[in-house]
């Protein structure tokens, strides 16, 4: 039972997880285009997005090759 009941948590914390990220590079385009431009906010900014596409793609492909034991 507690297996069957993992593909369902995990999914789950997918679309968490995918929400959360896309309100952060939301919030920072946002910030971007509304805030007093500065070239070190700019960049603080995109590389905050970068750093979040990084990380979701990277826990998707651990997620991914992990099934496949």
């Amino acid at each position: 039972m507690i297996l069957q009941k993992k593909p369902s948590l995990f999914k789950l914390l997918e679309i968490i997880i995918f929400i959360m990220v896309g309100i952060l590079i939301i919030v920072n385009l946002l910030y971007i285009k509304e805030a007093y431009f500065s070239k070190q906010r700019m960049m603080i900014n995109v590389l905050t997005i970068i750093l979040l596409v990084w990380a979701t793609a990277f826990w998707l492909a651990v997620i991914k090759y992990s099934d496949k034991k």
